[in-house]
């Protein structure tokens, strides 16, 4: 059955989408920043941090105590080495971050147990945005001396959190895997399947702070490490989570053996939607203006095309 331009253009908006998304992750993870800071801490509200489980860490917590089971590690602090992060100076309110860094292995521990011990944990402050208008702290730690484990080896972590409240905002895992993996998608894949296993980690790790309402995939993708190519790589899986509270998060899990690679809070990917709808907008604007400049230059060539009549 044919479809109609209203369904084509449903059909491509979650394509569009998620194709910002997974390319808006992969550039964050590799280090890559966001616009210039243009929004005043006096402008921004204050976003309260109660929630349980992946996100239960407070600033308090960090300066006043442990998490049960948790042991801090020997790790270095240090700096990430990009000029942008050279001028984004944090304010009073904000973090120290050494804080934010022991805030950061602690998410991590929580949610893949990581071990920083010899580890440096690179920070990088990050001043509001049109896009994210939160100050937040950025921890880069690229794992030295690892060995493989069950099939792979971690490569590196990133952790976004807001710099005054402590809100876990992002936090990934990128591996190598042992083995040669193809990449691509895969057409035949049965999102079913891991649609599931992200409903259940959803639940697990409490994604969206409440029951989870619905689910849906957004595409598929890939994580490349330093030492694979463009071919292979850890190849992704990422859905969208809904919460019975409102929240939204994104989450990508790996198609290769379904370990959670990252999740996106709602905290930052309210704003990303935000972004995404607009993005789409300004294309569809200007696809219209392009196909209506079309129309007019053909109508303005029939005109202008001499026939029998002309010569009477």
């Amino acid at each position: 059955m044919k479809k109609t331009s209203s369904e084509k253009n449903h059909f491509k908006k979650p394509i569009i989408a998620a194709a910002i998304i997974i390319g808006a992750n992969i550039i964050a993870f590799q280090g890559f920043t966001q616009a210039a800071a243009t929004a005043e801490y006096n402008k921004t509200n204050i976003i309260p941090t109660s929630y349980a489980n992946s996100t239960s860490i407070s600033f308090h917590t960090v300066e006043n105590s442990l998490l049960e089971g948790y042991t801090k590690a020997n790790y270095t602090v240090g700096t990430i080495e990009l000029p942008y992060y050279k001028d984004q100076m944090p304010a009073e309110k904000d973090m120290t971050k050494e804080v934010a860094a022991e805030l950061a292995a602690q998410y991590l521990w929580q949610m893949y147990g990581a071990d920083l011990e010899g580890q440096t944990i690179k920070m990088g402050y990050n001043a509001p945005t049109d896009n994210t208008p939160r100050p937040m702290w950025i921890a880069d730690v690229e794992m030295k001396d690892q060995a493989y484990n069950d099939g792979y080896r971690v490569h590196a972590y990133r952790v976004e959190i807001d710099s005054v409240t402590g809100e876990l905002y992002n936090i990934y895992l990128n591996r190598a895997l042992k083995e040669k993996v193809h990449a691509g998608p895969d057409w035949s894949l049965d999102e079913s399947e891991y649609e599931a296993v992200a409903k259940k980690l959803a639940e697990k790790y409490n994604i969206v702070h409440s029951a989870v309402q619905s689910i849906h995939s957004t595409g598929q993708g890939s994580y490349f490490s330093t030492n694979t190519s463009s071919t292979y790589g850890d190849p992704t899986i990422s859905f969208q989570i809904h919460g019975e509270n409102g929240e939204v998060a994104l989450m990508t899990i790996s198609r290769y053996d379904k370990v959670l690679l990252g999740v996106m809070y709602n905290g930052q990917y309210k704003y990303d939607l935000i972004r995404i709808e607009e993005l789409i907008q300004e294309m569809e604007t200007k696809t219209k203006i392009k196909d209506d400049t079309r129309k007019e230059a053909a109508t303005s060539t029939k005109r202008d095309v001499p026939t029998l009549m002309d010569e009477y």
